[in-house]
């Protein structure tokens, strides 16, 4: 948060940060959406052209799909394993490691 004298509204700043950054997190599913579909439709297209009797793309498809899935849930906030408040606890204990060092203590 920024505060200071010429600062009518502290936490909009940080908000407005913040608000950015979840934006750019859906885009990104976004784009990784597309490039999941359009990747995943051009493996079937060589799929049923030179293996009919085998469908290999399903493969591509299921593993990569397990990770664009993990992705939308981590950019809609529905699973936010880490998130801001755990990159706050992990800033806040290694700046205590950092302090220790420091100061000569382990």
């Amino acid at each position: 948060m920024t505060t200071g004298p010429g600062n009518a509204q502290p936490d909009r700043p940080d908000d407005e940060r913040r608000a950015m950054e979840d934006v750019r997190n859906i885009r990104s599913f976004y784009i990784h959406a597309l490039l999941y579909g359009v990747v995943i439709a051009g493996l079937a297209a060589v799929n049923l052209f030179a293996y009919p009797g085998y469908l290999w793309f399903l493969w591509a498809a299921l593993g990569w799909g397990v990770g664009l899935i993990a992705h939308g849930l981590s950019a809609f906030k529905i699973v936010d394993l880490f998130g801001h408040e755990w990159e706050k606890r992990q800033v806040a204990k290694r700046l205590a490691n950092s302090r220790r060092n420091r100061n000569g203590k382990s």
